[in-house]
C-alpha cells in the first residue's frame, strides 16, 4: 500500500515596493537657478555677437573722407553723411590766371560710395582718405556749357583779337576716363581752344530797311553781323555802342538789313548735279548750303574742323541718321549728339550743343550746326543725299 505524503508548502516572499523620496527642495532650486543663469548667459553672448557684427565695419579714429570726418561712423551712417556733402564740394576750374569754382554736383559728379566706404574701413587711425567718383556726362555737359558764358573770351573784330573757348568735347573726355585723377586735389584746369575773328563775307549795302534782333545765349556781334550780312560797324553806329565786345542776353539790337540774310545764287556756291536734293559745305564760308533741283532753299552757318582736325573735301552720301549718337575720338567724348547724319566714316552734319560760335572752323572734322537748324536738315535730307564739301 503506498503511502501518501503530505507536504508543507513553504510561504513565497513577495518584494515590496521602495518607499517613494520626496525631492528636495533646495536641489529643485539650484537646478533652477543653474538653468536661469546658462539662459541669461547664453543671452548675453548672442547680444554680443550682433554687437560686435554690427560694429565690426566701424571706422578707425580720425579718418577723413576728402577732410569729412567719419571716424567711428557706421557704413550706412558714413554713407548717408557722405552723399550729403561730398557733391556740395567746391571744384576750382582753371585757365592760366583765371579761374572759377563750381560744385562738383554742377559738373555730375557724385561719389562712388561703395568704393570709398571700402577705403575708410580699411584706412589706418588719422587717415585722410581719398573719395572715388561718379560722373553723369550729360549733367557734366550742361556744367561747362554754364561755364562758358563766364569763361569764355569772345573773339573781335574790331580790332582784330583771338579768343578762347572752353573745349568741352576734350573735357568730358577726360572725366570719362580719368576722372578720379583729374580732380583728386580739387583743381581742374580746362582744355581750351584758340578763336579766329569771324571773316566777313556777302556784306549788304545799306538799303535803309532795319529789323530788330534779340542777343541770345552765347551769341557775339561778328556773328550776328556775319549772319545778317551787314558790317560790325553799321550795327555799332546804329545802336550807339562804344564797344563791339559788350553785349548781353535780351538786348535788343537795330540790324541794318530788312531780315535774315539769305544768299542769292549769284553769291553762292553752285548745286552739284542740279538734280534732287543736294548739300554744299562751303569750309572757306563756313555755311552749309540746301538745292533741291538747282535751286538753293536753304542756308546757315556752321563749324567745320579746326586746323588740326580738318572736314574732309570730296564729294560724299549720307550713310545713315540717327536722332541722336554718343560720339567719341581721341581726345574727345560727347554723348547724345542731335541730329546726326554721317556721310564719311565718322564724319557727320549734326547739332551742337557745347558752342554757340558759329561761322568759325570749331569741330574736330565734323559740321556742327545750331540744334535747331541741324533738325532742319536732318527733316529735309534723306539716307543716299550727296553732300559735297568745298
Amino acid at each position: 500500500m503506498t503511502q501518501r505524503m503530505n507536504t508543507i508548502p513553504h510561504p513565497v516572499s513577495t518584494p515590496s515596493n521602495p518607499p517613494v523620496r520626496r525631492p528636495n527642495s533646495t536641489a529643485w532650486l539650484l537646478m533652477a537657478g543653474a538653468v536661469v543663469m546658462g539662459t541669461v548667459l547664453l543671452l548675453g553672448l548672442l547680444a554680443l555677437g550682433v554687437i560686435l557684427y554690427l560694429n565690426q565695419d566701424d571706422i578707425a579714429d580720425d579718418v577723413t573722407v576728402a577732410g569729412l570726418p567719419v571716424s567711428g561712423m557706421s557704413s550706412s551712417e558714413a554713407e548717408t553723411y557722405l552723399s550729403q556733402n561730398i557733391p556740395a564740394q567746391p571744384l576750382l576750374l582753371t585757365d592760366g590766371t583765371r579761374s572759377w569754382s563750381l560744385q562738383l554736383a554742377h559738373l555730375g559728379i557724385n561719389i562712388n560710395v561703395d568704393a570709398t566706404l571700402d577705403a575708410a574701413q580699411n584706412a589706418s587711425a588719422g587717415e585722410n582718405v581719398q573719395p572715388y567718383y561718379t560722373v553723369d556726362l550729360n549733367q557734366a555737359q550742361n556744367g561747362f556749357i554754364y561755364l562758358s558764358d563766364l569763361a569764355n573770351i569772345p573773339a573781335s573784330t574790331s580790332p582784330a583779337q583771338n579768343g578762347r573757348a572752353i573745349e568741352i568735347p576734350v573735357m568730358l573726355e577726360r572725366l570719362r576716363v580719368n576722372l578720379n585723377a583729374e580732380i583728386a586735389d580739387g583743381v581742374l584746369d580746362l582744355s581750351m581752344i584758340e578763336v579766329a575773328p569771324p571773316v566777313q563775307e556777302n556784306v549788304q549795302a545799306n538799303s535803309g530797311q532795319t529789323t530788330v534782333h534779340v542777343v541770345e545765349r552765347g551769341q557775339e556781334l561778328g556773328l550776328i553781323a556775319k549772319e545778317y550780312g551787314v558790317s560790325i560797324d553799321d550795327i555799332l553806329a546804329l545802336n550807339d555802342l562804344p564797344n563791339p565786345d559788350v553785349i548781353f542776353v535780351g538786348q535788343e539790337l537795330i540790324i541794318p538789313a530788312g531780315g535774315v540774310y539769305a544768299p542769292s545764287a549769284a553769291n553762292a556756291p553752285p548745286a552739284p548735279t542740279g538734280v534732287g536734293k543736294e548739300i554744299v559745305v562751303s569750309v572757306d564760308n563756313q555755311r552749309i548750303y540746301a538745292y533741291e533741283n538747282g535751286s538753293l532753299i536753304h542756308s546757315h552757318l556752321v563749324s567745320t574742323g579746326l586746323p588740326d582736325t580738318p572736314t574732309v573735301y570730296g564729294d560724299y552720301h549720307i550713310y545713315v541718321k540717327l536722332a541722336a549718337d554718343d560720339m567719341a575720338g581721341p581726345g574727345y567724348y560727347l554723348p547724345q549728339v542731335p541730329y546726326t547724319m554721317y556721310f564719311y566714316q565718322g564724319y557727320a552734319i549734326h547739332g551742337t550743343y557745347w558752342h554757340n560760335s558759329f561761322g568759325r572752323p570749331m569741330s574736330h572734322g565734323c559740321v556742327n550746326l545750331p540744334t535747331g537748324e541741324a533738325e532742319w536738315f536732318f527733316n529735309w535730307a534723306e539716307v543716299g543725299t550727296l553732300v559735297r564739301v568745298i
